[in-house]
């Protein structure tokens, strides 16, 4: 029986190592880039539109239902879609890119901003977005701001999880890591 145990604490220790190192991978791969990118790093795109459209779509994961919406431009002479998503969960409509739609259309220009190192991307990620009159629709702050957050986050819960595994793989060496620093913060 204490054998039992102790493979299901193995196996499940290994999972958690697992998963922390993909948390930390899934953070800096994904969402490092878009996070980290700085207003100079950015080149601008202007145009005249040629076609703006948003977009609907019932996305699943292991059963949660949500919405995912897109808006998309095509600027005249240009052979790229510039696309920005959002999951907005169980709402069907995004009163964000419904303004920005609703804008475009009416000045008839844009000027979108992408990374210098996506020009060549059919579909690069944009960080900005601006009217034909240079009115910003959308900052580069709005499109960090969700990242701000989850990629701290996934970093925490990546280390939590790789803790865990060290924790179970050498419980002594982890018991007087803490121990020592606890011991040492209590004579100051």
């Amino acid at each position: 029986m204490n054998s039992n145990k102790k493979w299901h604490k193995d196996y499940y220790a290994e999972k958690a190592l697992w998963f922390g190192i993909a948390c930390i991978g899934y953070a800096f791969y994904f969402f490092a880039p878009t996070l980290f990118t700085l207003e100079n790093s950015l080149i601008e795109t202007s145009g005249k539109v040629d076609n703006v459209r948003t977009l609907y779509t019932q996305v699943s994961s292991r059963g949660h239902k949500s919405v995912k919406s897109e808006l998309i431009l095509k600027l005249e002479n240009d052979q790229r879609n510039y696309k920005l998503g959002k999951n907005i969960e169980q709402s069907w409509t995004n009163e964000k890119y419904e303004l920005i739609k609703k804008e475009l259309k009416k000045s008839g220009k844009a000027i979108v901003w992408i990374k210098k190192s996506n020009q060549t991307d059919l579909e690069p990620e944009v960080f900005q977005i601006a009217n034909g009159e240079k009115e910003i629709l959308l900052d580069i702050d709005e499109v960090k701001a969700e990242l701000k957050w989850l990629f701290p986050f996934l970093i925490v819960m990546g280390l939590f999880m790789i803790g865990i595994y060290f924790n179970h793989k050498y419980p002594e060496r982890f018991k007087t890591l803490f121990t020592k620093k606890a011991g040492a913060q209590q004579r100051l």
